[in-house]
């Protein structure tokens, strides 16, 4: 533990991906380090344990490094490295034991990454992002947020920030997060995100069969994507339900161009916008989330051909079940993405909100809101 804990040190000090200093030791570069950051201290953490269980049941890189940090209820929160021995037998190393704190909060994620790049150097970085989520939604708007620790949410920005270097891909196993909002708040420290824009079931991902996608060279995330999806599409009942995308980032700049076209446009048309005719991923009252290639569609007549092209390059893998629980979904007005329509009764605060994320400055999606009363 002495020598983890020198490595702590270490790893607060380097801010970089590759963590070399004239007083940092050298370390062996692997091809990838995959982090599974796990916020369970909450309602989550059988969940948490189960999927634990699923990782080791499946592929264990033998060349490469799979992380997971841990936080369950009333414990502290550990960094996992799961491995195999001479034998061929799963090994599960606790390698660092943090001291107490709230994993919800940006900075604790921010310290978890720089700890784990520094012990464990790589030429790629991957980062799966486990827990509660409501999508961009700032913290106590909803029953649940990513992150949730002890009534702490994790705000999209403040992650976004968090990031120390460019990661290869974000894997949101949690509810909500497949939004335009979150994946455009991203895009420059992101190259591939996978999410949902509906709710995901609290099973979450099938571990032991992604796991083999992630860890190949180039890594296959349609593949990891395409698991999930005929993982809950083989379920029957409620069970069968899923919505996932895998997002190119380096594609969302001409999509945002094209959205700012499409508002500049038909801006005006917004409260004239029937939201019933809109596919929704929310359920109950939460009508914050609908489809985002649905909605220019609506709100431009249709006339969104370039805007509908950029999305494709964009949205590279998406798939959906016919239902999610009782919502049902229309393959044909399905995007793969979620996004906010404002409306004349919407919060002023949550407007504020909204007007903060790059999405909405680079688009000016605000700029034709509907006045309020």
């Amino acid at each position: 533990m002495r020598r983890y804990f020198i490595l702590f040190i270490l790893a607060l000090i380097s801010v970089a991906c590759d963590p070399v200093s004239e007083n940092a030791p050298e370390f062996e570069q692997k091809q990838k380090t995959v982090l599974v950051y796990m916020v369970a201290n909450n309602n989550l953490s059988s969940n948490a344990e189960n999927n634990l269980s699923s990782m080791k049941g499946g592929y264990i890189p033998s060349d490469d490094n799979l992380l997971v940090y841990m936080h369950l209820s009333n414990s502290t929160p550990v960094l996992l490295r799961l491995h195999k021995d001479g034998s061929g037998a799963v090994v599960q190393d606790t390698v660092y034991r943090f001291p107490a704190h709230n994993s919800a909060d940006a900075k604790s994620l921010s310290s978890v990454l720089k700890v784990s790049q520094t012990m464990f150097p790589a030429q790629e970085y991957g980062l799966v992002l486990w827990s509660h989520g409501t999508g961009w939604l700032p913290e106590g708007y909803y029953t649940k947020s990513f992150g949730a620790d002890e009534g702490k949410e994790m705000d999209v920005k403040d992650l976004a920030a968090a990031l120390p270097c460019r990661m290869d891909f974000v894997l949101f196993d949690a509810c909500l997060m497949g939004g335009i909002e979150v994946a455009y708040e991203l895009k420059d420290s992101v190259d591939y995100v996978i999410s949902s824009p509906a709710e995901i079931l609290s099973q979450g991902f099938p571990y032991s069969k992604i796991m083999q996608h992630i860890f190949r060279t180039p890594m296959e995330l349609e593949s990891v994507a395409k698991e999930y999806f005929d993982h809950y599409n083989g379920q029957s009942g409620s069970m069968r339900s899923a919505t996932i995308s895998v997002v190119k980032c380096s594609e969302l700049d001409a999509v945002a161009s094209e959205t700012a076209k499409i508002l500049k446009e038909y801006g005006g048309n917004i409260g004239q916008v029937d939201t019933l005719a809109v596919q929704r991923y929310y359920r109950g009252t939460k009508h914050w989330f609908y489809d985002f290639g649905n909605y220019i569609s609506e709100l431009s007549g249709g006339n969104d051909a370039q805007f509908q092209a950029a999305l494709a390059k964009a949205v590279v893998y998406k798939a959906t079940t016919p239902y999610f629980l009782e919502i049902a979904i229309d393959q044909k007005r399905y995007s793969g993405l979620s996004t906010y329509i404002p409306s004349p009764t919407a919060d002023k605060e949550l407007v504020e909100y909204y007007s903060k994320f790059k999405w909405s400055k680079d688009t000016g999606y605000l700029a034709a809101e509907p006045e309020q009363e």
